[in-house]
């Protein structure tokens, strides 16, 4: 619970100016995903396709083109690239990855929004399997996993924050061996007991207790806020993804 409430803390207006602008650009349409037959066939910008990627059709929307696709109902969003042409107007077809990153295999159709993104959102369209693992990891529920991705589209000051490039560590403590290590984990809120792992320090004996990703350096801070007293120590580390 401290884990969702802080989230909601931290992005609850975050991206509201920015969102409503680009939001203005979008438009709402029917849904559908893929087939399986379609899989390796070639798609109308030459790319193979593949249920695996985070791709869509469009009958209209230039190819190449970025888009957030929201689901109306449950407000899952994902990023796609539209890299083939659907023949119905009013519908953009899915990958079934994607469908399944916002709910829509469950039903086959839905109703969303479709936002058109610039190409310095590309980035981050190609980290989203990283986010989705850490969304699960963490189990966060749709409202915080939503005001998450939206913290990172939708930045301050119209700057767009390349943060999610790189992974923020809480380095908490050390531990003389696996077993101290295991206790410092245990004795951590359950929320924090997830995000944390031992990493043996090469050449050395000990241990050092990491928290993390954070893919925000705010929402990291703020959890280091809230262990300073018991853990003086605690600090941040920033690691470049790979």
């Amino acid at each position: 619970m401290f884990f969702c409430v802080l989230f909601l803390l931290l992005w609850s207006d975050v991206f509201s100016q920015e969102s409503s602008k680009v939001r203005s650009k979008g438009f709402v349409c029917n849904a559908t995903y893929y087939h399986n037959r379609f899989e390796n066939r070639k798609t109308s910008s030459g790319e193979i396709f593949s249920q695996k990627k985070y791709t869509a059709a469009h009958k209209t929307l230039p190819l190449n083109t970025l888009v957030r696709v929201t689901h109306l109902e449950n407000g899952r969003s994902v990023l796609l690239k539209v890299n083939d042409r659907c023949p119905k107007s009013g519908v953009i077809d899915l990958s079934l990855l994607a469908a399944k990153r916002i709910l829509l295999h469950r039903e086959g159709t839905a109703k969303v929004r479709v936002e058109i993104l610039g190409n310095e959102y590309f980035d981050l369209w190609e980290k989203q399997d990283e986010l989705f693992e850490m969304f699960d990891r963490v189990e966060m529920n749709d409202s915080v996993r939503n005001k998450y991705l939206d913290s990172l589209i939708f930045a301050h000051d119209n700057k767009y924050e390349r943060t999610f490039l790189f992974a923020y560590y809480i380095r908490l403590a050390t531990a003389s061996d696996r077993e101290e290590a295991k206790i410092i984990i245990h004795q951590l809120p359950k929320e924090y007991q997830k995000l944390s792992k031992a990493v043996k320090v090469y050449n050395e004996k000990f241990y050092y207790i990491n928290i993390g990703p954070f893919i925000s350096r705010k929402s990291a801070e703020s959890v280091i806020d809230k262990l300073k007293e018991r853990y003086p120590l605690a600090h941040l580390i920033k690691k470049k993804e790979k």
